[in-house]
């Protein structure tokens, strides 16, 4: 399911490309916003522009929906176009109950890097609500195909467990792949005797070729670590874990996923 908001330009190649690889079906999520109630009440006078507002955004929201298939009609995949007007604080729970039957949700992130209530509402309602993983793609995104040489982010936690085990028809046949560690730790409640070992007999036991990197402290942050070593290896998709701690938390302090979401030229591949 790839995500689609009028508040900004969306390529589809990506999603169409990821369809075509895999056989799979591409079903459009057009989003639009409700106007907001205006503030000086249901006045009569009030109360006509909210509805007329209302039905010209709906009807804006249709054409959308009417070019996006005909755009899609001239390419070789089943899709289907689900245009849907909500308001702002319901967008994440019109995502999530689409993500939910979805194998994965794309987004594109912003050119600017900074995340709009679109791209948070589409994360809280992709990541947390639906129990789906979510595919963040540069924008505009590059046609190199995605999954070849990957970079997996792991901490030893369920998140970073999720995401690999949800990643890996995506990455079943890369020719490479990175397992990162940052700062790991020895012993049996961390990372294990020899760190990244064990994930490593999991990923070559599929048949992939795994090689295990590590970094102590840098005193940098750890979104920074892991983008740098990406550039490294020439990745085109990192796979991690998202959001380890509570929103709230990372709202206000920005986390790792927060970052790497807002600087990343590569693609994302995330679970919660």
């Amino acid at each position: 399911m790839t995500e689609f908001s009028e508040s900004g330009s969306l390529e589809f190649e990506a999603a169409i490309s990821l369809a075509q690889r895999f056989s799979a079906h591409l079903s459009i999520l057009v989003v639009g916003e409700v106007p907001p109630l205006p503030f000086y009440g249901y006045g009569a006078g009030g109360a006509q522009v909210w509805v007329e507002e209302s039905e010209q955004r709906a009807r804006n929201l249709k054409a959308a929906g009417e070019r996006i298939e005909a755009m899609l009609s001239t390419r070789d995949i089943s899709f289907d176009v689900r245009p849907r007007l909500t308001s702002v604080a319901g967008e994440d729970e019109v995502i999530a109950r689409h993500a939910i039957y979805a194998d994965l949700t794309m987004m594109l992130r912003p050119r600017n890097g900074e995340l709009g209530t679109v791209e948070k509402q589409t994360i809280d309602g992709a990541l947390f609500d639906s129990g789906r993983p979510l595919l963040v793609m540069p924008d505009p995104a590059s046609s190199r195909p995605i999954g070849r040489h990957v970079l997996v982010a792991w901490n030893a936690q369920r998140e970073a467990a999720r995401a690999l085990a949800d990643a890996m028809p995506l990455i079943a046949s890369a020719e490479t792949v990175t397992l990162f560690l940052v700062d790991p730790k020895t012993g049996v409640d961390a990372h294990g005797e020899e760190p990244g070992a064990d994930v490593a007999l999991l990923l070559a036991r599929h048949g992939l070729r795994v090689s295990v990197a590590t970094v102590e402290d840098t005193g940098r942050s750890v979104a920074r670590d892991i983008l740098d070593k990406a550039a490294e290896v020439n990745a085109d998709l990192v796979v991690m874990g998202a959001y380890g701690h509570s929103r709230l938390r990372e709202n206000i302090l920005g986390g790792t996923t927060r970052e790497i979401l807002e600087t990343s030229d590569i693609p994302l591949f995330l679970a919660h």
